[in-house]
């Protein structure tokens, strides 16, 4: 039965299941990083002073918190619907469904991973 020591709410999948962990903050704080490295590499007078504390610091720490926290709620409601779609479809777990979820989970990264990339720019541009 579904309330009997289950620990699980109606509406979510089982814990545990699917490609790989989730991690809340480091990816878009990583994507976020790299994009100023990049910059700073290019052209290290631009990141001098104040400049560098706010992209790095402050920034790094906002995208890391918003980012993640948006990060994980989108990967939790692509998860939910995946698995009421791969229940409709096939009514067990497979490596066709497990290739199916990597695959969603790898378009849900990059889409995360271009809006962070788009926002970094953006905010580069700003400082500039």
């Amino acid at each position: 039965m579904m309330g009997e020591g289950s620990g699980e709410s109606e509406g979510e999948g089982p814990k545990g299941e699917g490609p790989g962990p989730e991690i809340v903050g480091v990816w878009p704080a990583a994507v976020w990083i790299i994009v100023g490295t990049g910059h700073y590499l290019n052209d290290p007078d631009h990141f001098a002073g104040w400049k560098g504390a706010l992209y790095f610091v402050l920034g790094t720490g906002l995208v890391a918190l918003v980012g993640g926290i948006a990060s994980l709620s989108t990967r939790r409601t692509v998860a939910g619907i995946q698995e009421r779609l791969l229940k409709e479809v096939r009514h067990r777990r497979d490596l066709t469904t497990w290739a199916i979820a990597l695959g969603l989970r790898g378009l849900v990264g990059l889409g995360e991973a271009v809006l962070v990339t788009l926002l970094a720019l953006s905010v580069v541009a700003l400082l500039g």
